[in-house]
């Protein structure tokens, strides 16, 4: 079975694999990347009966199985520039840092999510090919199951779309033509 590469995932969907107990097999079937904000923000779930249950990604870290990167202030800076404050505002530390990564990688990669504003941007900057809900991770690599609404293929494609048609509209993305 051929891996995802470059699986970049928000804090939202460690929180939801983490939840589901999949994390075993998510790192033998897809090459995970995180960025370290995202870590920060994902310390813990809730279980079936409400308890909080901690999330410790360090076994899958420290083995390799999960790539942890940081980008520099700069990068950052220079990333959320290119938005109008309708978009950047509602990106938060993690979602930044994944967008950021994943524009600067030549590698075909992907950014699994279940916030609408990750989907807005890669719409609205014409890069919907790399966004991918976490059904449709599940489902390719034979792990699917149902889920809530924010994680499936329909919400990715309406929130998607949705950027691309403020893009054509002049908003979002600051044009430098």
């Amino acid at each position: 079975m051929k891996k995802f590469r470059l699986l970049l995932l928000d804090a939202n969907i460690v929180i939801e694999i983490s939840r589901h107990g999949l994390w075993d097999q998510i790192v033998a079937r897809c090459d995970v990347h995180l960025a370290r904000t995202v870590i920060e923000e994902a310390h813990f779930f809730l279980d079936a009966n409400g308890d909080r249950q901690p999330i410790d990604l360090t076994v899958y870290i420290d083995a390799g199985s999960i790539t942890v990167f940081d980008l520099t202030p700069s990068d950052l800076t220079g990333f959320r520039a290119k938005f109008d404050p309708v978009y950047f505002e509602k990106l938060d530390p993690g979602e930044t840092e994944s967008l950021a990564y994943l524009l600067k990688q030549s590698d075909a990669c992907q950014i699994c999510s279940a916030d609408k504003i990750i989907f807005r941007v890669l719409g609205n900057i014409y890069r919907a090919e790399q966004g991918v809900s976490l059904e449709e991770v599940l489902t390719q690599i034979g792990l699917g199951r149902r889920l809530e609404r924010e994680f499936s293929k329909d919400y990715r494609e309406q929130w998607t779309q949705q950027g691309f048609q403020e893009g054509l509209g002049g908003m979002g993305c600051k044009r430098t033509d």
